[in-house]
């Protein structure tokens, strides 16, 4: 078995390959300070609950969180996946880099362009929905860079956490222009908000691409892309386990 993780900035997500099909997903909040033997008894007890033996033959990772990544290893190795393959831009790819500093590009970002290279195409934009929202440009198979924005889920908190009186609201579509109440307007200032930001970038990305990006596909991954409204109008396809796809096409040599 093979186990593929995602370690991102508020949540970290696990999934379990068996011949070559995703067989479980796990999704839980991202603890810098989860030691090592509280990730083996976490893995141990989420495998023994799919009914599969807690052992592992290899591993494929991802983090932008290095305070995590120790303990991660650690648990990984006493389940059996002794040498796990941590993803970063030096490792051999399935694409190149048009882009000068590729050490800094996150390693979430390198799986999410594996996935999408290998099942869409050598032209593609994918649009991660995490803590931040990144856009990833790959032309004729290389990376050309992108753009990152405020995330949905973490902007929506820090208004909430920011303000007295300020309810919290669930992130969905509305259609109407006026918000009637201080809920209906923030629902409309968050929907209407993000849809329009992913329209802006979208249009000033294909604006820079061969043919204004005709021969692009347009991807959207992360944990809430598959509940965005306004996804039929920007997206091509929807996968919200395209990062994990990634981590495990690197774990196999693409």
């Amino acid at each position: 078995m093979t186990l593929t993780a995602d370690v991102g900035n508020s949540h970290t997500v696990i999934g379990l390959w068996k011949q070559d099909n995703l067989a479980q997903t796990l999704r839980l909040a991202t603890d810098a300070k989860r030691t090592g033997d509280e990730w083996r008894i976490l893995l141990t007890a989420w495998l023994s609950a799919a009914g599969e033996k807690p052992q592992l033959s290899h591993a494929s990772l991802c983090s932008v969180v290095p305070a995590a990544s120790a303990s991660l290893s650690e648990a990984l190795s006493a389940l059996g996946a002794s040498q796990p393959l941590w993803l970063n831009c030096d490792i051999a790819l399935n694409f190149s880099f048009d882009y000068p500093q590729k050490q800094t590009v996150g390693a979430d970002r390198i799986a999410d362009l594996i996935a999408a290279s290998h099942y869409f195409g050598d032209n593609c934009v994918v649009v991660d929905f995490g803590t931040a929202i990144t856009f990833s440009v790959l032309t004729n198979k290389a990376f050309q860079g992108g753009v990152i924005a405020p995330g949905i889920t973490s902007s929506l908190e820090a208004l909430f956490s920011s303000t007295a009186k300020l309810p919290k609201i669930a992130f969905h579509k509305t259609t109407a222009g006026i918000g009637k109440s201080t809920v209906e307007s923030i629902e409309i200032g968050a929907y209407v908000g993000w849809r329009g930001m992913v329209r802006e970038i979208l249009a000033d990305i294909r604006r820079e691409l061969p043919a204004e990006g005709a021969g692009h596909k347009i991807v959207a991954t992360g944990g809430i892309s598959e509940s965005l409204d306004f996804a039929a109008e920007f997206f091509d396809v929807v996968d919200r386990n395209l990062t994990l796809k990634g981590l495990y096409l690197a774990a196999r040599g693409f």
